[in-house]
Order: structure tokens, then C-alpha cells, then sequence
């Protein structure tokens, strides 16, 4: 998730990216808008493959159901988030926001006191 992965750099100085198993031509135009409602900077970036950013030794966290079952064990932690996508309106990405927020928020902490 790309929202996701930029609540994390706002909260945490131990990288972050987004990448998915079948990642789309573009960021979705509602994570964009919702994004900005949120002030969140959110590069626009294409998305991109998995394989083409996970290294060894890196924490896996899923956002989508399909990754996590894709990815297997692979997947370290799982975030069971609604897709705001199919609604497609400004509070269902507000609410991934928040949800989403809040996971990252209670996860930071404890990777930066082991990091």
C-alpha cells in the first residue's frame, strides 16, 4: 500500500516501500486525494513488483489479502485494511488512512527500539 508505506516514513526513519504481487499501472487516483487531505507526501511512483524491492532480512507487511495469500510465509505481519478502492469515495480512503495510521503508529515504536 502506498499510503501505507508513506504513514510509515512519516512515523519511522527505517525505510519503507510499497510494492505488490500484481501491481497496477498507477497509484490509485483516490489514495492521491486522500493523501493530500491527510498531508501526507506520497511520491508518484509506478508500482511495482515485490521481487523488484524486497531484499533478505526485510519485514513483510501485507495490506491486501491477496498478497498475503500469495506471499505466504514471506509475509511477516498481515494488515487486514477494507479496500477503499471499489467505493471509490473520500471516506472510505479516509477511513484506510486512519486504520492504516493507527497499525503503523503502534508498529514503529517497536522496530526503531530493536533497530
Amino acid at each position: 500500500s502506498h499510503l501505507a508505506a508513506a504513514l510509515w516514513r512519516r512515523a519511522s526513519s527505517i525505510p519503507a516501500v510499497s510494492a505488490g504481487t500484481r501491481p497496477g499501472p498507477a497509484i490509485d487516483p483516490g489514495a492521491i486525494a486522500a493523501a493530500r487531505r491527510h498531508r501526507l507526501p506520497l511520491p508518484r511512483l509506478r508500482p511495482r513488483h515485490i521481487s523488484d524491492v524486497q531484499h533478505q532480512d526485510d519485514l513483510v507487511v501485507t495490506v491486501c489479502d491477496m498478497a498475503r495469500e500469495e506471499l505466504g510465509q514471506q509475509a511477516a505481519v498481515h494488515w487486514s485494511v477494507p479496500d477503499p478502492v471499489p467505493a471509490g469515495d473520500p471516506a472510505s480512503f479516509d477511513a484506510a488512512v486512519a486504520d492504516l495510521s493507527r497499525r503503523v503508529q503502534r508498529l514503529a515504536p517497536h522496530l526503531e527500539a530493536i533497530s
